[in-house]
C-alpha cells in the first residue's frame, strides 16, 4: 500500500479526543468552581416612581406623609422589599429601615424594624393608612400603587421653625434578593 492511499484517521481521532477532553474540564470546572451558583437574581424593571412628601398640620396630630408610586414596570413582590428612611438637618440625624413586609395590621410592628428603630422615626400609628406595605391582601407594588407611611415629628420635623430641625429626608426602595436599589427619592423642606 502507497502512502498517499492511508486514511487520515489518526489525526482526525486526536483532534476529537482533545475537543472531547475540553468540553469535559470545561463542565467539570462549573461545577467544582460553582461558577453557576455566584449568579443573582436580576432586579425587576421598575421603569418609574414618583416621591411625595407632604407636610401638614393634621387633625389627628401634625402629619408628614411620604407617598411613594409605582408608575410604570414590573410588580415587585412586597417581601421581597426593604424601604430604608433617612432624616438629616441641623437637630437630627437618623435612619430607619422597614423589614419583614407586609406588616401584619394597619400599624408596624417592632419587628418591621431592623435594630427596632430605636429613634422612633417611622410613625407606626395607625391614624395613617400605610398603604402596601402592611397585609390587606395586597402582596405585589404594581404600576399605580403607592406606598404610604408616616414621618414622627418628635423625631424629625420637617415643618418651619419646630424642633428637632429636619431639613432633608431619604427614602431608598431595595430589592433585596438582588440587592438592588428599584426607587430612590430625596425630599429638602
Amino acid at each position: 500500500m502507497k502512502r498517499q492511499d492511508r486514511a487520515v484517521t489518526p489525526v482526525i481521532s486526536t483532534i476529537l479526543m482533545v475537543a472531547i477532553v475540553v468540553i469535559l474540564a470545561a463542565t467539570a470546572s462549573v461545577f467544582f468552581f460553582d461558577v453557576a451558583g455566584s449568579i443573582t437574581e436580576p432586579a425587576p424593571n421598575v421603569a418609574d416612581t414618583t416621591g411625595e412628601f407632604e407636610v401638614a398640620d393634621g387633625v389627628a396630630g401634625d402629619k408628614q406623609l411620604v407617598k411613594i408610586t409605582h408608575i410604570a414596570g414590573d410588580g415587585v413582590r412586597v417581601n421581597e422589599l426593604e424601604i430604608v428612611v433617612r432624616a438629616t438637618g441641623p437637630g437630627v440625624d437618623t435612619e430607619a429601615r422597614l423589614v419583614d413586609l407586609p406588616a401584619d395590621g394597619p400599624s408596624f410592628e417592632n419587628e418591621n424594624f431592623a435594630d427596632g428603630d430605636p429613634d422612633n422615626l417611622i410613625d407606626n400609628g395607625d391614624s395613617t393608612t400605610n398603604n402596601i406595605v402592611i397585609s390587606d391582601g395586597i402582596d405585589v407594588w404594581s404600576a399605580g400603587q403607592t406606598i404610604t407611611f408616616r414621618i414622627n415629628t418628635g423625631t424629625a420635623d420637617f415643618r418651619e421653625g419646630e424642633t428637632p430641625d429636619a431639613d432633608e429626608l431619604e427614602v431608598v426602595i431595595v430589592h433585596t434578593p438582588s440587592g438592588s436599589i428599584i426607587s430612590q427619592n430625596t425630599f429638602t423642606a
